[in-house]
């Protein structure tokens, strides 16, 4: 069956010359890719290059906040908040959220800590509003993580393959606290000048977290670049949405991944 998703078809896609093919084992999300002799599973558009430990520790904010800072690599803090229902649970969340609101200013962000694609990500600048957005989080059976709200106009994206930068974009917020295309962010090109910089920042990012194929979104903050978080999940389909140029450029990153995984599959036999 085919797939009605655009950005899927356009991954699926790259490797259509490779005579790769992709049997759908549930619709529009679980495939098994085919080369030959040789196949792996693709869970929607992840291709399997990271390790599950790597990959579960890009999915918790505070996590990756931890790694970061463990290797000296500037990023936004980000501090864990266990669940209050959790059978774990002894110190008081909303305690420890109430301290760090006002060492950091009365300014803050509080998100959950496994992320949810920008939805759950509150800008916080009162205590009631605190404690209302933490029960909110809870009650939705997620951990949460707080950081400091950094004020950033520009953030930027790269996407990084064997730790090195292959793709490069910019999101400028406009009528937004956030800068997800989503919530209207405009797309635009890295300046040439701050492309090693960000180089050197994403590959140290994505060595910390061993990392094989994942994006580094990284603020510019009045106190310089810093990572604000990764994903193990390369997701750009709004990057390139109408935009022949893009689509071929991730395209030819995807393809590469596919291929670098299928190379994996000799070395297991």
């Amino acid at each position: 069956m085919a797939t009605n998703r655009p950005y899927l078809s356009l991954v699926q896609n790259s490797v259509i010359d490779d005579n790769i093919t992709f049997e759908e084992i549930a619709h529009n999300y679980l495939y098994l890719a085919r080369q030959g002799d040789k196949t792996f599973l693709m869970h929607d558009v992840e291709v399997g290059l990271n390790n599950s430990a790597s990959a579960k520790t890009a999915m918790s904010k505070s996590g990756t906040y931890e790694l970061l800072s463990y290797y000296q690599i500037p990023a936004v803090e980000h501090i864990f908040l266990l669940n209050e229902n959790s059978r774990f649970a002894h110190n008081n969340p909303f305690a420890e959220a109430e301290k760090l609101f006002f060492q950091w200013g009365r300014s803050v962000v509080l998100k959950q800590d496994n992320g949810s694609q920008g939805s759950n990500v509150y800008k916080i600048t009162t205590v009631d509003e605190l404690e209302a957005r933490l029960h909110e989080l809870f009650s939705l059976q997620v951990n949460g993580a707080i950081s400091p709200y950094r004020e950033s106009n520009h953030e930027y994206r790269i996407v990084t393959l064997n730790h090195q930068p292959k793709l490069f974009l910019a999101k400028e917020r406009t009528t937004s606290w956030k800068h997800n295309l989503i919530n209207g962010a405009i797309s635009k090109d890295v300046p040439e000048e701050k492309i090693p910089i960000l180089s050197e920042l994403a590959i140290r990012a994505s060595m910390a977290l061993d990392l094989e194929f994942c994006t580094i979104d990284i603020l510019e903050t009045t106190n310089g670049l810093h990572v604000l978080e990764i994903n193990e999940q390369v997701m750009l389909d709004e990057y390139c949405k109408g935009n022949k140029e893009r689509q071929a450029k991730v395209a030819a990153l995807y393809r590469e991944a596919i291929l670098q995984r299928l190379a994996k599959e000799d070395k297991f036999k």
